[in-house]
């Protein structure tokens, strides 16, 4: 017991020298003193091994765990720099955050202020700001926004822009558009969500049988894809089977 006392003694000093050396917050020396066990694993994992390794790998186990202890770091963060400095750069990030989280109401000023001069018409803002309105539910202002999107940037060619459209047109009743926009969508890309929301479309309109085979292509897709892309589009494929009896 005292050669392990003596070993964990030396372990905590070790770190919180460390730790002072290199100048990280005070909260790891303490943490590392007086919980020390804790202390010291946490310390491994979020200090040591990503400093050690510089691995990509690494460096997000770190950003989990820290996460995890002070989750609203990041926005305390980003609000302050915004506080500091009110530019579309700060604004954006800000929102982009607010998106992740799902508070989509507080997003939504943040585009709009963005939205000026030279970025008026910026199309991953415009993207954004449809997020973040068909998020909170306010389907006919996010139409809007979205096809202003199409009109100033007719080159803007992007899969996730057009299913949520999609998505708008079908929420505020416009269902032969939306049915026109999944169509299209399905032959550049044919992801599952698309074939699952086009399918489930198309059973609300009648059309049962091109519906049950957009759903049969999902299960099979599943069967024969990876572990990881069933990963991904799990929620799809269960609801695909779902669809299907």
């Amino acid at each position: 017991m005292e050669i392990t006392g003596i070993l964990m003694l030396a372990i905590q000093i070790g770190f919180a020298v460390h730790a002072m050396k290199r100048g990280y917050p005070l909260f790891w020396v303490f943490l590392i003193v007086f919980v020390p066990l804790i202390g010291c694993l946490l310390y491994i994992v979020m200090v040591l091994i990503p400093e050690a390794s510089q691995s990509r790998a690494a460096q997000q186990g770190g950003k989990v765990l820290r996460k995890a202890l002070d989750p609203g770091k990041e926005l305390r963060q980003l609000q302050e720099a915004l506080e500091r400095s009110d530019t579309v750069g700060n604004r954006v990030a800000l929102a982009q955050e607010y998106l992740k989280r799902g508070q989509f109401d507080a997003a939504i000023p943040l585009y709009e202020a963005a939205l000026t001069g030279l970025y008026r018409d910026d199309p991953e803002l415009l993207l954004g700001l449809g997020r973040a309105l068909c998020g909170a539910g306010r389907f006919g202002r996010a139409r809007e926004i979205l096809e202003q999107l199409r009109e100033a940037n007719p080159g803007y060619d992007n899969a996730e822009a057009r299913l949520l459209y999609a998505r708008v047109l079908e929420e505020v009743g416009a269902t032969e558009p939306a049915l026109e926009e999944y169509a299209a969508l399905l032959a550049k890309a044919p992801s599952a969500e698309v074939k699952c929301r086009y399918g489930k479309l198309l059973k609300q309109t009648g059309r049962t049988d091109e519906a049950r085979a957009l759903f049969e292509a999902v299960v099979k897709d599943a069967k024969g894809g990876s572990q990881h892309s069933y990963r991904l589009n799990r929620e799809w494929v269960e609801l695909a089977r779902r669809e299907l009896g």
